[in-house]
């Protein structure tokens, strides 16, 4: 268990004796309301019902996409590769075929970047909304996944043929092997899921005055500080 997690399961049990001393004294929120109890019945029907609800509302999926590109780039050698060209950084040992699968892979990554931007400013728009804005239509909910795919597909292009990968397996085995070392987080995400969920359940957000900014860039702290602890050293 990762220090993160069993601080937030701390943390959580801090708001659980919180809500019950709260409640014994009669806190209210600023709306009038009880301050909930936790430990109450109602307290306990809700988050089990809800609990997967909660979980499933954390950054799962992005996560795993984030990583899966990470993944893709560092375990491919395209990034290396790259600073090289760039004389960021000396790589020995390339050799004509590395410099092949480069041009290869920028090839497929401007191939899929000119896709994305046809359905941008393309005469039909498919990435737009019906108004034709990028507000509300399907590349403003799913621009993390055509990013995943237009940095995943050049780094298996180059992967594979620089010969650093052979097979299928490998090249799964590559692309998520960050996901594995990083296995730990997805725990932690259960239990920040539900620490949140009862930041929210006791109005603790109402009784501090914070607003939508102030929320949002409380969860991404929450969410985000396990997951770049220790991050040089997994990459």
């Amino acid at each position: 268990m990762s220090r993160y997690t069993s601080l937030y399961l701390l943390l959580l049990l801090l708001l659980v004796l919180f809500s019950w001393v709260g409640s014994a004294y009669g806190l209210m929120l600023p709306d009038g309301a009880l301050l909930p109890n936790l430990l109450g019945p109602d307290s306990v029907r809700y988050f089990v019902r809800h609990g997967i609800e909660h979980i499933s509302a954390a950054p799962v999926v992005e996560v795993l996409l984030l990583l899966l590109m990470v993944g893709a780039v560092g375990q491919s050698g395209l990034w290396s590769h790259l600073l090289s060209v760039l004389h960021l950084r000396t790589v020995p040992s390339l050799t004509r075929r590395h410099s092949y699968a480069l041009r290869v892979s920028m090839v497929v990554f401007v191939i899929c970047v000119a896709i994305v931007l046809m359905g941008l400013v393309g005469p039909r728009g498919n990435l737009l909304s019906v108004t034709g804005s990028i507000a509300g239509g399907p590349f403003s909910c799913g621009w993390l996944l055509l990013l995943t795919v237009s940095v995943v597909l050049p780094c298996i292009c180059y992967g594979v043929m620089s010969g650093l990968w052979s097979s299928e397996g490998e090249v799964f085995s590559a692309i998520t092997a960050v996901i594995a070392r990083r296995s730990d987080y997805f725990v932690t995400l259960i239990v920040v899921s539900q620490l949140m969920a009862a930041v929210q359940y006791l109005g603790l957000y109402q009784l501090l005055g914070w607003g939508d900014t102030a929320i949002s860039l409380c969860a991404l702290i929450v969410y985000g500080l396990p997951l770049v602890r220790g991050w040089r050293q997994v990459v």
